[in-house]
Protein backbone atom coordinates (compact mmCIF):
# COMPACT_ATOMS: atom_id res chain seq x y z
CA UNK A 1 0.00 0.00 0.00
CA UNK A 2 1.20 3.58 -0.75
CA UNK A 3 2.31 5.63 1.62
CA UNK A 4 -0.69 8.77 0.76
CA UNK A 5 -3.16 5.49 0.54
CA UNK A 6 -2.20 4.54 4.04
CA UNK A 7 -2.53 8.27 5.57
CA UNK A 8 -5.72 8.62 4.21
CA UNK A 9 -7.27 5.43 5.43
CA UNK A 10 -5.39 6.37 9.02
CA UNK A 11 -7.00 9.63 8.96
CA UNK A 12 -10.54 7.81 7.98
CA UNK A 13 -10.31 5.67 10.46
CA UNK A 14 -9.56 8.08 13.23
CA UNK A 15 -13.05 10.04 12.23
CA UNK A 16 -14.85 6.56 11.92
CA UNK A 17 -13.56 5.80 15.60
CA UNK A 18 -14.77 9.05 16.83
CA UNK A 19 -18.36 8.34 15.40
CA UNK A 20 -18.44 5.35 16.05
CA UNK A 21 -17.42 5.60 20.26
CA UNK A 22 -18.90 9.08 21.29
CA UNK A 23 -22.65 9.69 20.80
CA UNK A 24 -23.56 6.06 21.94
CA UNK A 25 -21.64 6.38 25.29
CA UNK A 26 -21.84 8.27 28.71
CA UNK A 27 -18.96 10.25 30.21
CA UNK A 28 -16.21 7.73 32.37
CA UNK A 29 -15.74 7.88 36.33
CA UNK A 30 -13.85 9.38 37.72
CA UNK A 31 -12.15 11.95 35.48
CA UNK A 32 -14.01 12.12 32.42
CA UNK A 33 -17.21 12.89 34.33
CA UNK A 34 -15.34 15.24 36.79
CA UNK A 35 -13.75 17.41 34.42
CA UNK A 36 -17.44 17.81 32.39
CA UNK A 37 -19.13 18.74 36.17
CA UNK A 38 -16.64 21.00 36.63
CA UNK A 39 -17.61 23.00 33.17
CA UNK A 40 -20.96 23.04 33.96
CA UNK A 41 -20.35 24.65 37.02
CA UNK A 42 -18.59 26.92 35.37
CA UNK A 43 -21.89 27.67 33.05
CA UNK A 44 -24.14 27.79 35.89
CA UNK A 45 -21.97 29.82 38.75
CA UNK A 46 -20.50 31.91 36.20
CA UNK A 47 -17.07 31.22 37.27
CA UNK A 48 -15.19 31.22 34.64
CA UNK A 49 -12.04 32.54 36.34
CA UNK A 50 -11.83 29.81 38.80
CA UNK A 51 -13.25 26.73 38.43
CA UNK A 52 -15.41 25.17 41.35
CA UNK A 53 -16.44 21.30 41.99
CA UNK A 54 -18.81 20.16 45.02
CA UNK A 55 -18.14 24.04 46.34
CA UNK A 56 -14.33 24.53 46.11
CA UNK A 57 -11.98 25.58 43.86
CA UNK A 58 -11.06 22.95 41.52
CA UNK A 59 -7.24 23.47 41.38
CA UNK A 60 -6.01 19.93 39.91
CA UNK A 61 -5.81 21.39 35.88
CA UNK A 62 -5.13 24.98 34.21
CA UNK A 63 -8.95 25.84 32.63
CA UNK A 64 -8.12 25.70 28.73
CA UNK A 65 -9.69 22.18 28.48
CA UNK A 66 -12.42 23.43 30.45
CA UNK A 67 -13.14 26.48 29.09
CA UNK A 68 -13.44 24.47 25.70
CA UNK A 69 -15.74 22.16 27.29
CA UNK A 70 -18.38 24.73 28.75
CA UNK A 71 -18.04 26.20 25.24
CA UNK A 72 -19.21 23.37 23.48
CA UNK A 73 -22.02 22.45 26.01
CA UNK A 74 -22.78 26.62 25.69
CA UNK A 75 -23.27 26.30 22.26
CA UNK A 76 -25.57 23.35 22.65
CA UNK A 77 -23.72 20.03 22.34
CA UNK A 78 -24.21 16.78 24.50
CA UNK A 79 -22.01 16.59 27.66
CA UNK A 80 -20.27 13.52 25.60
CA UNK A 81 -19.59 15.46 22.74
CA UNK A 82 -18.55 18.53 24.72
CA UNK A 83 -16.29 16.62 26.98
CA UNK A 84 -14.54 14.59 23.85
CA UNK A 85 -14.33 17.41 20.99
CA UNK A 86 -11.24 19.12 22.67
CA UNK A 87 -9.44 16.44 22.69
CA UNK A 88 -10.72 14.83 19.38
CA UNK A 89 -10.04 18.24 17.54
CA UNK A 90 -6.22 18.31 18.86
CA UNK A 91 -5.72 14.85 17.98
CA UNK A 92 -7.07 15.64 14.30
CA UNK A 93 -5.39 17.92 14.10
CA UNK A 94 -1.74 16.79 14.94
CA UNK A 95 -2.49 13.81 12.96
CA UNK A 96 -3.22 16.42 9.60
CA UNK A 97 0.08 18.53 10.64
CA UNK A 98 2.41 15.50 11.66
CA UNK A 99 3.63 15.13 7.88
CA UNK A 100 4.96 18.18 8.10
CA UNK A 101 6.48 18.21 11.19
CA UNK A 102 8.29 15.01 10.25
CA UNK A 103 9.84 16.91 7.28
CA UNK A 104 11.39 19.03 9.73
CA UNK A 105 13.34 16.13 11.33
CA UNK A 106 14.71 14.73 8.20
CA UNK A 107 11.88 12.57 6.64
CA UNK A 108 11.31 12.03 2.83
CA UNK A 109 7.85 12.92 1.64
CA UNK A 110 6.53 9.32 1.90
CA UNK A 111 7.99 8.19 5.06
CA UNK A 112 6.21 11.71 6.59
CA UNK A 113 2.74 9.90 5.18
CA UNK A 114 3.74 6.75 7.11
CA UNK A 115 4.43 8.82 10.22
CA UNK A 116 1.06 10.35 10.30
CA UNK A 117 -0.32 6.86 9.48
CA UNK A 118 1.37 5.45 12.42
CA UNK A 119 0.56 7.77 14.46
CA UNK A 120 -3.10 7.69 14.01
CA UNK A 121 -2.49 3.74 14.09
CA UNK A 122 -1.18 4.13 17.63
CA UNK A 123 -3.53 2.46 20.00
CA UNK A 124 -2.93 4.93 23.04
CA UNK A 125 -3.14 8.05 20.48
CA UNK A 126 -6.36 6.69 19.31
CA UNK A 127 -7.44 5.38 22.52
CA UNK A 128 -7.01 9.12 23.91
CA UNK A 129 -8.68 11.02 21.29
CA UNK A 130 -11.98 9.96 21.93
CA UNK A 131 -11.30 10.27 25.64
CA UNK A 132 -12.38 13.13 27.55
CA UNK A 133 -9.38 14.23 28.85
CA UNK A 134 -7.02 17.11 27.93
CA UNK A 135 -3.70 15.46 27.60
CA UNK A 136 -3.79 15.21 24.00
CA UNK A 137 -3.77 19.35 24.24
CA UNK A 138 -1.02 18.93 25.98
CA UNK A 139 0.23 16.14 23.02
CA UNK A 140 -0.50 18.92 20.57
CA UNK A 141 0.96 21.64 21.07
CA UNK A 142 4.04 20.14 23.12
CA UNK A 143 4.72 18.32 19.55
CA UNK A 144 4.75 21.78 17.58
CA UNK A 145 6.79 23.28 20.55
CA UNK A 146 9.79 20.81 20.12
CA UNK A 147 9.13 20.91 16.16
CA UNK A 148 9.62 24.91 16.29
CA UNK A 149 12.92 24.79 19.04
CA UNK A 150 14.62 22.06 16.59
CA UNK A 151 14.33 24.14 13.80
CA UNK A 152 14.91 27.35 15.85
CA UNK A 153 18.05 25.98 16.52
CA UNK A 154 19.11 24.21 13.53
CA UNK A 155 18.89 28.10 11.80
CA UNK A 156 22.83 29.26 12.67
CA UNK A 157 23.82 32.24 12.14
CA UNK A 158 20.44 33.10 10.07
CA UNK A 159 17.71 35.53 10.93
CA UNK A 160 15.09 32.88 12.77
CA UNK A 161 11.95 32.18 10.52
CA UNK A 162 9.10 34.20 12.43
CA UNK A 163 6.58 31.40 11.96
CA UNK A 164 9.04 29.02 13.92
CA UNK A 165 10.12 31.38 16.49
CA UNK A 166 6.49 32.41 16.95
CA UNK A 167 5.26 29.08 17.04
CA UNK A 168 7.46 27.48 19.31
CA UNK A 169 6.35 30.63 22.21
CA UNK A 170 3.00 30.30 21.46
CA UNK A 171 2.92 26.77 21.73
CA UNK A 172 4.48 26.32 24.88
CA UNK A 173 2.30 28.97 26.72
CA UNK A 174 -0.67 26.81 25.25
CA UNK A 175 0.95 24.05 26.55
CA UNK A 176 1.18 25.15 30.15
CA UNK A 177 -2.79 26.56 29.71
CA UNK A 178 -3.56 23.01 28.99
CA UNK A 179 -1.75 20.90 31.78
CA UNK A 180 0.22 22.91 33.71
CA UNK A 181 3.97 23.64 34.59
CA UNK A 182 4.39 19.85 32.97
CA UNK A 183 4.85 21.08 29.65
CA UNK A 184 7.75 23.84 30.56
CA UNK A 185 9.70 20.91 32.33
CA UNK A 186 9.62 19.00 29.07
CA UNK A 187 10.76 20.65 26.63
CA UNK A 188 13.58 21.77 29.37
CA UNK A 189 14.56 18.54 29.40
CA UNK A 190 14.87 18.28 25.77
CA UNK A 191 16.76 20.89 25.53
CA UNK A 192 18.95 20.38 27.71
CA UNK A 193 19.82 16.91 26.75
CA UNK A 194 20.02 17.79 23.53
CA UNK A 195 22.85 20.71 24.09
CA UNK A 196 24.78 17.93 25.90
CA UNK A 197 25.03 15.25 23.04
CA UNK A 198 25.56 18.61 20.47
CA UNK A 199 29.29 18.56 18.77
CA UNK A 200 28.41 22.40 17.97
CA UNK A 201 27.66 25.34 19.94
CA UNK A 202 23.63 26.04 19.37
CA UNK A 203 22.03 29.07 18.56
CA UNK A 204 20.12 29.74 21.88
CA UNK A 205 19.69 33.16 20.85
CA UNK A 206 17.29 31.81 18.13
CA UNK A 207 14.88 30.75 20.69
CA UNK A 208 15.24 34.09 23.72
CA UNK A 209 15.66 37.10 21.16
CA UNK A 210 12.49 38.96 21.01
CA UNK A 211 9.01 38.97 22.91
CA UNK A 212 8.04 35.75 22.12
CA UNK A 213 8.50 34.51 26.03
CA UNK A 214 6.80 37.04 26.94
CA UNK A 215 4.05 36.47 25.46
CA UNK A 216 3.92 32.59 26.66
CA UNK A 217 4.39 33.75 29.97
CA UNK A 218 1.64 36.37 29.44
CA UNK A 219 -1.00 33.75 28.47
CA UNK A 220 -1.18 31.68 31.55
CA UNK A 221 -0.57 35.10 34.05
CA UNK A 222 -3.45 36.88 32.49
CA UNK A 223 -5.68 33.76 33.98
CA UNK A 224 -3.63 33.29 36.95
CA UNK A 225 -3.15 36.49 38.42
CA UNK A 226 -6.69 37.56 38.13
CA UNK A 227 -7.77 34.59 39.67
CA UNK A 228 -4.62 34.97 42.64
CA UNK A 229 -6.48 38.28 43.03
CA UNK A 230 -9.42 36.65 43.40
CA UNK A 231 -8.84 33.25 45.49
CA UNK A 232 -6.27 34.74 47.76
CA UNK A 233 -2.83 33.22 48.71
CA UNK A 234 -4.09 29.61 49.35
CA UNK A 235 -5.49 29.22 46.16
CA UNK A 236 -2.09 30.63 44.35
CA UNK A 237 0.22 28.10 47.09
CA UNK A 238 -2.35 25.16 46.11
CA UNK A 239 -2.41 25.34 42.00
CA UNK A 240 1.63 25.94 42.12
CA UNK A 241 2.70 23.84 44.83
CA UNK A 242 1.01 21.30 45.88
CA UNK A 243 -0.82 20.15 42.33
CA UNK A 244 2.32 21.06 40.52
CA UNK A 245 5.72 20.79 42.28
CA UNK A 246 4.01 18.40 45.14
CA UNK A 247 2.35 15.93 42.85
CA UNK A 248 6.27 15.34 41.32
CA UNK A 249 7.58 15.31 44.21
CA UNK A 250 5.17 13.09 46.29
CA UNK A 251 2.12 12.53 44.24
CA UNK A 252 -0.81 11.89 46.50
CA UNK A 253 -2.52 9.55 43.59
CA UNK A 254 -1.19 6.98 41.12
CA UNK A 255 1.87 6.55 43.18
CA UNK A 256 4.15 3.34 41.49
CA UNK A 257 7.70 2.75 41.35
CA UNK A 258 10.42 4.73 39.11
CA UNK A 259 10.36 1.39 36.52
CA UNK A 260 6.46 1.61 35.97
CA UNK A 261 6.80 3.12 32.89
CA UNK A 262 9.81 0.72 31.51
CA UNK A 263 7.42 -1.89 32.43
CA UNK A 264 4.37 -0.56 30.51
CA UNK A 265 5.50 1.29 27.62
CA UNK A 266 5.96 -1.66 25.13
CA UNK A 267 2.18 -2.24 25.08
CA UNK A 268 0.95 1.31 25.67
CA UNK A 269 3.26 2.93 23.02
CA UNK A 270 2.94 0.18 20.41
CA UNK A 271 3.40 -0.42 17.50
CA UNK A 272 6.67 2.34 17.62
CA UNK A 273 7.52 1.74 21.35
CA UNK A 274 10.39 -0.49 21.12
CA UNK A 275 12.31 1.06 17.93
CA UNK A 276 11.97 4.63 19.69
CA UNK A 277 13.27 3.07 22.94
CA UNK A 278 16.16 1.83 20.90
CA UNK A 279 16.67 4.80 18.56
CA UNK A 280 16.77 7.01 21.89
CA UNK A 281 19.96 5.61 22.66
CA UNK A 282 21.76 7.52 19.64
CA UNK A 283 21.97 10.02 21.73
CA UNK A 284 25.07 8.80 23.01
CA UNK A 285 26.43 8.16 19.39
CA UNK A 286 27.86 11.83 18.51
CA UNK A 287 27.73 10.61 14.39
CA UNK A 288 24.27 10.71 14.35
CA UNK A 289 22.43 13.93 12.51
CA UNK A 290 21.05 16.67 14.21
CA UNK A 291 17.33 15.25 14.06
CA UNK A 292 18.29 11.97 15.43
CA UNK A 293 19.60 13.14 18.69
CA UNK A 294 17.09 15.89 18.87
CA UNK A 295 14.21 13.19 19.20
CA UNK A 296 16.48 11.18 20.88
CA UNK A 297 17.00 13.91 23.47
CA UNK A 298 13.21 14.46 23.61
CA UNK A 299 12.47 10.37 24.02
CA UNK A 300 14.78 10.36 27.05
CA UNK A 301 13.94 13.41 28.45
CA UNK A 302 9.58 13.22 28.14
CA UNK A 303 9.94 9.39 29.49
CA UNK A 304 12.88 10.22 32.52
CA UNK A 305 10.62 12.80 33.65
CA UNK A 306 7.75 11.03 33.67
CA UNK A 307 9.75 8.17 35.37
CA UNK A 308 11.11 10.15 38.45
CA UNK A 309 7.86 12.07 39.38
CA UNK A 310 6.17 10.48 41.96
CA UNK A 311 2.44 10.28 40.27
CA UNK A 312 2.54 7.71 37.01
CA UNK A 313 -0.50 6.62 34.73
CA UNK A 314 -0.11 5.39 31.47
CA UNK A 315 -1.67 8.15 29.67
CA UNK A 316 1.34 10.39 30.65
CA UNK A 317 3.06 9.28 28.17
CA UNK A 318 0.90 10.47 25.36
CA UNK A 319 3.08 13.41 24.27
CA UNK A 320 6.05 10.77 24.07
CA UNK A 321 3.80 8.77 21.10
CA UNK A 322 4.73 10.93 18.34
CA UNK A 323 8.04 11.24 19.22
CA UNK A 324 8.56 7.59 18.93
CA UNK A 325 6.92 7.58 15.91
CA UNK A 326 9.20 9.94 14.03
CA UNK A 327 12.75 8.19 16.67
CA UNK A 328 11.72 4.61 14.82
CA UNK A 329 10.97 5.37 11.35
CA UNK A 330 14.48 7.59 11.27
CA UNK A 331 16.04 4.44 12.37
CA UNK A 332 13.70 2.52 9.42
CA UNK A 333 14.87 5.08 6.72
CA UNK A 334 18.61 4.91 8.22
CA UNK A 335 18.36 1.24 7.93
CA UNK A 336 20.19 0.02 10.91
CA UNK A 337 20.52 -3.50 11.45
CA UNK A 338 19.25 -3.85 14.40
CA UNK A 339 15.47 -2.46 13.18
CA UNK A 340 14.67 -5.90 11.94
CA UNK A 341 14.81 -7.66 15.75
CA UNK A 342 13.53 -4.52 16.80
CA UNK A 343 10.41 -5.01 14.85
CA UNK A 344 10.02 -8.97 15.16
CA UNK A 345 9.49 -7.35 19.12
CA UNK A 346 6.74 -5.04 18.36
CA UNK A 347 5.41 -7.98 16.50
CA UNK A 348 5.50 -10.11 19.60
CA UNK A 349 3.89 -7.43 21.54
CA UNK A 350 1.16 -7.16 19.43
CA UNK A 351 0.57 -11.30 19.38
CA UNK A 352 0.22 -10.09 23.31
CA UNK A 353 -2.12 -7.64 22.80
CA UNK A 354 -4.15 -10.07 20.30
CA UNK A 355 -3.99 -13.13 22.94
CA UNK A 356 -4.93 -10.62 26.05
CA UNK A 357 -7.98 -9.60 23.82
CA UNK A 358 -8.79 -12.86 23.13
CA UNK A 359 -8.78 -13.63 26.71
CA UNK A 360 -10.58 -10.98 27.75
CA UNK A 361 -14.05 -12.29 28.07
CA UNK A 362 -12.94 -14.76 30.57
CA UNK A 363 -10.50 -12.39 32.82
CA UNK A 364 -13.55 -9.86 32.82
CA UNK A 365 -16.99 -11.81 32.62
CA UNK A 366 -18.79 -8.93 33.63
CA UNK A 367 -17.98 -7.24 30.71
CA UNK A 368 -20.70 -9.66 28.70
CA UNK A 369 -18.53 -9.41 25.02
CA UNK A 370 -20.17 -11.76 22.82
CA UNK A 371 -17.74 -14.77 22.06
CA UNK A 372 -18.19 -14.29 18.25
CA UNK A 373 -17.39 -10.88 18.29
CA UNK A 374 -14.28 -11.46 20.53
CA UNK A 375 -12.73 -14.00 18.54
CA UNK A 376 -12.87 -12.22 15.23
CA UNK A 377 -11.41 -9.11 16.44
CA UNK A 378 -8.77 -11.23 18.54
CA UNK A 379 -7.77 -13.43 14.90
CA UNK A 380 -7.62 -9.90 13.20
CA UNK A 381 -4.99 -8.61 15.26
CA UNK A 382 -3.41 -12.26 15.78
CA UNK A 383 -3.06 -12.65 12.11
CA UNK A 384 -1.38 -8.93 11.47
CA UNK A 385 0.83 -9.53 14.02
CA UNK A 386 2.06 -13.01 13.01
CA UNK A 387 2.30 -11.13 8.99
CA UNK A 388 4.70 -8.35 10.95
CA UNK A 389 6.64 -11.43 12.64
CA UNK A 390 7.28 -13.27 9.76
CA UNK A 391 8.26 -10.39 6.98
CA UNK A 392 10.63 -8.77 10.10
CA UNK A 393 12.52 -12.21 10.29
CA UNK A 394 12.56 -12.05 6.74
CA UNK A 395 14.00 -8.30 6.80
CA UNK A 396 11.21 -7.08 4.69
CA UNK A 397 10.70 -3.77 7.07
CA UNK A 398 8.54 -1.61 5.38
CA UNK A 399 6.24 -4.66 5.31
CA UNK A 400 6.60 -5.47 8.73
CA UNK A 401 6.01 -1.99 9.67
CA UNK A 402 2.95 -1.75 6.92
CA UNK A 403 1.42 -4.97 9.18
CA UNK A 404 2.12 -3.49 12.50
CA UNK A 405 0.13 -0.36 11.20
CA UNK A 406 -2.58 -2.58 10.59
CA UNK A 407 -2.87 -3.79 13.80
CA UNK A 408 -3.47 -0.18 14.92
CA UNK A 409 -5.54 0.78 12.50
CA UNK A 410 -7.52 -2.71 13.31
CA UNK A 411 -7.91 -1.76 17.28
CA UNK A 412 -8.87 1.88 16.12
CA UNK A 413 -11.46 1.27 14.14
CA UNK A 414 -12.83 -2.22 15.48
CA UNK A 415 -11.83 -3.21 18.88
CA UNK A 416 -11.97 0.31 20.24
CA UNK A 417 -15.49 1.16 19.71
CA UNK A 418 -16.51 -2.54 20.76
CA UNK A 419 -14.23 -1.78 24.03
CA UNK A 420 -15.98 1.20 24.60
CA UNK A 421 -19.45 0.20 24.21
CA UNK A 422 -19.01 -2.45 26.67
CA UNK A 423 -17.22 -0.35 29.53
CA UNK A 424 -19.68 2.02 29.17
CA UNK A 425 -22.04 0.56 30.89
CA UNK A 426 -19.39 -0.38 33.55
CA UNK A 427 -17.82 2.98 34.22
CA UNK A 428 -21.06 5.43 33.20
CA UNK A 429 -23.48 6.47 36.00
CA UNK A 430 -26.05 7.74 33.08
CA UNK A 431 -27.96 5.03 33.02
CA UNK A 432 -28.61 5.80 36.94
CA UNK A 433 -28.58 9.59 36.38
CA UNK A 434 -31.48 9.05 34.08
CA UNK A 435 -33.46 6.50 36.01
CA UNK A 436 -33.23 8.66 39.07
CA UNK A 437 -34.44 12.06 37.17
CA UNK A 438 -37.45 9.88 36.50
CA UNK A 439 -38.21 9.50 40.49
CA UNK A 440 -37.68 12.48 41.43
CA UNK A 441 -39.65 15.81 41.10
CA UNK A 442 -37.77 18.15 39.06
CA UNK A 443 -34.67 20.78 40.83
CA UNK A 444 -35.24 18.36 43.61
CA UNK A 445 -32.01 17.80 45.61
CA UNK A 446 -30.22 13.70 44.48
CA UNK A 447 -29.15 11.75 47.17
CA UNK A 448 -25.93 9.84 47.67
CA UNK A 449 -24.45 7.43 50.31
CA UNK A 450 -20.45 7.82 50.85
CA UNK A 451 -19.49 7.93 47.29
CA UNK A 452 -19.25 11.02 44.76
CA UNK A 453 -20.13 9.80 41.43
CA UNK A 454 -20.08 13.42 39.23
CA UNK A 455 -22.28 11.85 36.47
CA UNK A 456 -25.09 11.54 38.57
CA UNK A 457 -25.34 15.79 38.58
CA UNK A 458 -24.47 15.72 35.32
CA UNK A 459 -26.53 13.42 33.62
CA UNK A 460 -29.74 14.32 36.15
CA UNK A 461 -29.22 17.57 35.77
CA UNK A 462 -29.92 17.49 39.26
CA UNK A 463 -27.97 19.10 42.59
CA UNK A 464 -26.16 15.76 44.54
CA UNK A 465 -25.89 16.07 47.96
CA UNK A 466 -23.35 13.28 49.73
CA UNK A 467 -24.66 11.23 52.91
CA UNK A 468 -21.79 10.49 55.17
CA UNK A 469 -22.96 8.02 57.46
CA UNK A 470 -25.44 5.19 58.16
CA UNK A 471 -27.46 7.17 60.07
CA UNK A 472 -27.84 9.99 57.67
CA UNK A 473 -28.34 7.28 55.28
CA UNK A 474 -31.83 5.58 57.68
CA UNK A 475 -33.17 9.08 58.22
CA UNK A 476 -32.90 10.08 54.00
CA UNK A 477 -34.86 7.08 53.21
CA UNK A 478 -37.60 7.27 55.84
CA UNK A 479 -38.42 10.45 54.80
CA UNK A 480 -38.82 9.16 51.52
CA UNK A 481 -35.63 10.27 49.75
CA UNK A 482 -34.10 8.05 47.13
CA UNK A 483 -30.31 7.12 47.50
CA UNK A 484 -27.48 6.38 45.09
CA UNK A 485 -24.98 3.88 46.60
CA UNK A 486 -22.60 1.04 46.01
CA UNK A 487 -23.48 -2.74 46.05
CA UNK A 488 -21.06 -3.26 48.29
CA UNK A 489 -22.74 -0.51 51.25
CA UNK A 490 -26.10 -2.12 50.60
CA UNK A 491 -24.77 -5.13 51.33
CA UNK A 492 -23.17 -3.83 54.35
CA UNK A 493 -26.16 -1.87 55.66
CA UNK A 494 -28.84 -4.10 54.16
CA UNK A 495 -30.07 -5.68 57.90
CA UNK A 496 -30.01 -2.41 59.53
CA UNK A 497 -32.49 -1.36 57.10
CA UNK A 498 -35.12 -4.10 56.98
CA UNK A 499 -37.89 -2.48 58.52
CA UNK A 500 -38.00 0.22 55.40
CA UNK A 501 -40.14 -0.91 52.95
CA UNK A 502 -37.62 -0.35 49.74
CA UNK A 503 -37.32 -0.96 46.24
CA UNK A 504 -33.40 -2.01 45.40
CA UNK A 505 -32.53 -1.01 41.69
CA UNK A 506 -29.07 -2.54 40.13
CA UNK A 507 -27.19 -0.86 37.44
CA UNK A 508 -23.58 -2.22 36.08
CA UNK A 509 -20.93 -0.71 37.56
CA UNK A 510 -17.35 -1.71 37.33
CA UNK A 511 -17.26 -5.26 39.03
CA UNK A 512 -20.19 -4.84 40.70
CA UNK A 513 -23.09 -2.77 40.80
CA UNK A 514 -24.45 0.43 41.80
CA UNK A 515 -28.07 0.83 43.70
CA UNK A 516 -30.52 3.08 43.48
CA UNK A 517 -32.61 2.69 46.55
CA UNK A 518 -36.65 3.43 46.49
CA UNK A 519 -38.33 4.21 49.71
CA UNK A 520 -42.25 2.92 50.16
CA UNK A 521 -42.17 1.48 46.76
CA UNK A 522 -42.41 -2.34 48.31
CA UNK A 523 -41.11 -4.71 50.55
CA UNK A 524 -37.78 -4.50 51.64
CA UNK A 525 -34.88 -5.04 49.59
CA UNK A 526 -37.35 -6.23 46.74
CA UNK A 527 -35.03 -6.11 43.28
CA UNK A 528 -35.68 -4.70 40.44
Amino acid sequence: MKAKHLYLLALLVLVWAFAATVPARGLFEPDESRYALVARGMLQEGRWLVPYLEGKPYTHKPPLYLWMVAALARAGLPWTAAAVLPAFLPALALALLFPGVATKFGLGRDQALWAGALLAASPLFATMAVAARMDMLLALFLTLALAAAFQLLQDGQRQPAPGAYWTFWLSLGLAVMSKGPVALALVGATLLLFAIASRERLPWRNLFQGWGWVVALGLPLAWLVPAALVEGKGWVADILVRQSAGRMVASFAHREPFYFHLATWPLTGFPTSLLGLFASLALLRRKEDPGVRFLAAAFLGIFGFFSLISGKLVVYLLPLVPVSVLLALRAVALARGWVRWGLALAALVALVLGAGLASLRFLRPELALPLAWVAVLAAGLLLAALLALVFALRGANVASATALAACGLWFAAAVLPGLTQALDSRLSVRPVALRYAQVVPSGAEGLVFREFFSGLPLYSGLPFRRLASPEELREALACGRPVVLTARDWERLAPTLEALPLTVERFPYRRSALCLLLPGSGPAAQGR
